[in-house]
């Protein structure tokens, strides 16, 4: 895409005739939602034919490490995620860069003048941002109107592959969770549990329905991503 006029979307799924040394930066924290979006992101580059070398954006501290980087493993083009905490390293990069915007950098990050000054500068050296949603690509141009025409929108997508060996009675069982034909509603919550996110505002939403909760945590594994299982006993639709 880095030829690509301005608001153009990125292709997903082409055959690429050119193989290319990328570099992909972003928060690597486990189980958080950029880290998982990251390995996904390096899984379907590399899968494409292309080298993708992924870097936890905590291992470097400057600007001049990153081009070092660039310059040691004879790096194309750069991929950030996040555009404070990848966008920062990549300012005045010898090689050109888009930017996916992270949530927080949109969210939060841009009410620190300091850091909101940073992400603009970014911005006006990346060659495109990405955007999962339509709203983030709009919240971010209130901030930065004059780059909403390089701001392209594309959606987050998986791959689901369920295991048809899967026994639900037996999970059941081994969970503790009753079998005694009482209706049974389960709402799967993937994420992990971080304050920031606050995904257990929903336990304080049922208990107001009075229905019996039980609650896991950590109880399926997808990737690296923990989940939330809410059981409501008694449940009608």
């Amino acid at each position: 895409t880095w030829g690509k006029p301005a608001g153009t979307s990125p292709e997903v799924g082409h055959s690429c005739q050119l193989t290319m040394r990328l570099l992909l930066l972003a928060p690597g924290r486990a189980q958080t939602g950029n880290g998982t979006t990251a390995r996904r992101i390096q899984d379907h580059l590399q899968a494409a034919g292309h080298v993708c070398i992924l870097k936890d954006t905590s291992d470097y501290d400057s600007p001049l490490a990153i081009s070092n980087l660039i310059s040691s493993e004879k790096l194309e083009a750069a991929l950030g995620i996040h555009l404070f905490k990848a966008g920062r390293l990549l300012q005045g990069s010898p090689i050109p860069f888009g930017i996916i915007f992270g949530g927080t950098d949109v969210n939060e990050d841009v009410k620190n003048e300091e850091k909101a000054q940073i992400m603009e500068k970014v911005l006006d050296e990346a060659r495109f941002a990405v955007s999962f949603t339509e709203a983030m690509k709009e919240a971010a141009a209130t901030y930065w109107p004059q780059i909403r025409i390089n701001i392209c929108v594309q959606a987050q997508g998986i791959v689901s592959l369920p295991n048809k060996q899967h026994n639900w009675a037996e999970f059941l069982q081994r969970a503790g969770i009753s079998q005694d034909h009482r209706p049974l509603c389960l709402f799967l919550l993937i994420c992990g549990l971080r304050r920031v996110k606050d995904p257990l505002y929903l336990l304080d939403v049922f208990s107001g329905q009075h229905f019996p909760i039980q609650l896991l945590n950590n109880t399926f594994g997808m990737d690296d991503t923990p989940s939330m299982a809410i059981f409501l006993d008694d449940w009608e639709a």
